[in-house]
């Protein structure tokens, strides 16, 4: 406890240790087998865990993170229109995704809740990520509810508890990896989509069909067509099934039907409203396949080398004998074929794209998850099936055991705290964000020379253009023309051109932004 006193703040502190006590509570009624209970105390447990990492950071994180939270705040303005410069008022080219005007890098539904979240809570870092809480608490029951339609409710509680005390999922929604919101957004909407076809196999009712299109739809408004998952695996498993047989495939076209009408009038009104932004951003998509953007390569089994930090050390050890002895432990045994072409598909598309992001195969973390949960209720039942008291006792240690060790709580700390110095752009992004905050400007200010990409926390904070460079004569009288002012980073100890040296009017400010990127 000495270390968490010392380097967690005292409501991240408060929030770790309810997380804990209601998570070891739902093991505790697990190893009893008593369902309800486990299940209130999981769903409780994984409001303190994301509330938790959600909180741990008062900043905006780099990388994605700070254009995500100042998209979705230029969205509360014009909900149609997705801007990274909403005042483009600097004569510039606005013609890299890090500079656009007009911002299409990402689908607009992720960006949509974040800013559902401002009008709601008010622009902040905290409600920034709200919406990621309340996925992640809808997330760990629909977890729940799958492992029980597939194996048992047991598998299905304990996939639960090691999905919500997942290091990785967690750091997803603190936006402390890269593609945070827009990464755990599309692994929720497919997941949603998983867990629906998983109720219409069992249910057979025809709502189920039109939810599968729903969500997946969803899901393609948060990052495109692997939205489209959930049909590859009932494709295949229709086709061990049914064959050729088209009239057996009239509800999974009906489901795509659905999905179409959700997902594409978005697509049709950016090529209708900004058809350049709109070619140019979808041909960078396309790129992704054939090229290593940005300096993100990596040999064809980068996503396999990642498995351990995404599920685990002991996750990763067991993962490849859960997925074997899956077929085994499964209710409807078809359902393996959906299972395995899902996550094969994904791994395989994604080893041969050549633009390599380790978030990318996280999209699967359900089922792989639903996995490793099953072989380890199996492994107890098969070990320990004689001696009741001491599988009771094995498995309330084993697996509050395995939930310290998913959680990683030291390399949070070295994340999230000072502790280690470990990730020394914390001490820089605070300073910054402080820096940003504490400008007094007039509305009709321009800011430059704003080091790196910090340029975008500074728009967010102040809700002035922003620019990492100093203005040319001709940038320099095109603003004096709209009658804007000019401040100037650290200007006071730059050698400035005489046309804002001699200008009394700019504003020359003291701070100096720090940092790189």
């Amino acid at each position: 406890m000495r270390i968490f006193k010392t380097y967690f703040e005292t409501h991240s502190l408060s929030l770790l240790i309810c997380g804990l006590t209601c998570v070891f509570i739902s093991i505790l009624f697990l190893s009893y087998n008593k369902e309800r209970n486990s299940v209130f105390f999981l769903i409780l447990s994984s409001i303190f865990f994301f509330s938790f990492a959600a909180t741990l950071d008062p900043f905006l994180n780099l990388w994605d993170e700070r254009f995500h939270a100042l998209v979705a705040k230029n969205f509360m303005n014009h909900p149609f229109i997705p801007t990274l410069y909403d005042n483009p008022v600097v004569l510039m080219d606005y013609d890299r995704w890090d500079r656009y005007h007009i911002w299409f890098h990402k689908q607009p539904l992720f960006l949509w809740q974040i800013a559902l979240s401002y009008k709601l809570f008010g622009v902040s870092v905290t409600s920034l990520r709200i919406p990621n809480i309340i996925m992640g608490v809808f997330l760990t029951y629909i977890t729940y509810r799958s492992g029980k339609l597939l194996i048992s409710f047991r598998v299905g509680i304990l996939a639960g508890i090691l999905l919500c005390t997942s290091n990785y999922l967690l750091e997803l929604v603190s936006g402390f990896h890269g593609l945070d919101h827009n990464d755990f957004s599309f692994l929720f909407y497919v997941s949603l989509s998983i867990w629906a076809y998983l109720e219409y196999t069992n249910s057979k009712k025809r709502k189920w069909i039109f939810l599968i299109g729903f969500f997946s739809g969803l899901a393609i408004l948060c990052k495109w067509l692997v939205g489209l998952l959930v049909y590859f695996g009932w494709g295949v498993t229709k086709f061990k099934t049914e064959k050729l047989n088209l009239m057996k495939y009239s509800d999974l076209i009906l489901s795509l039907i659905v999905t179409i009408l959700v997902a594409s009038p978005w697509q049709i009104y950016e090529f209708i409203a900004f058809p350049v932004e709109a070619f140019k951003e979808y041909a960078f998509y396309a790129e992704h396949f054939k090229k290593a953007l940005e300096g993100h390569s990596g040999a064809w089994y980068y996503h396999f080398e990642l498995i351990h930090e995404i599920y685990s050390i002991l996750g990763a050890i067991i993962l490849i004998p859960a997925l074997i002895t899956l077929h085994s432990k499964l209710k409807q045994p078809n359902q393996y074929w959906f299972i395995i072409s899902n996550i094969l598909i994904v791994y395989i598309f994604f080893s041969l794209a050549q633009t390599k992001m380790p978030s990318f195969t996280v999209v699967v973390f359900m089922l792989l998850i639903l996995g490793i949960a099953s072989f380890y209720i199996s492994l107890f039942d098969h070990v320990l099936k004689k001696v009741k008291t001491i599988k009771i006792f094995s498995f309330i240690v084993f697996t509050s055991i395995v939930v310290i060790l998913n959680l990683n709580i030291e390399m949070i700390q070295e994340n999230h705290t000072t502790w280690k110095k470990k990730y020394p752009d914390r001490d820089m992004l605070v300073h910054n964000m402080n820096v940003f905050k504490g400008l007094n400007l007039p509305e009709n200010t321009a800011i430059f020379n704003v080091k790196g990409r910090h340029y975008i926390e500074c728009m967010f904070y102040t809700d002035l253009p922003s620019y990492n460079f100093i203005p040319t004569k001709i940038q320099y009288n095109d603003l004096k023309e709209k009658k804007f002012k000019i401040a100037i980073f650290n200007g006071q100890k730059l050698d400035l051109p005489d046309y804002l040296a001699k200008d009394k009017d700019v504003i020359l400010l003291n701070d100096e932004i720090l940092g790189y990127e």
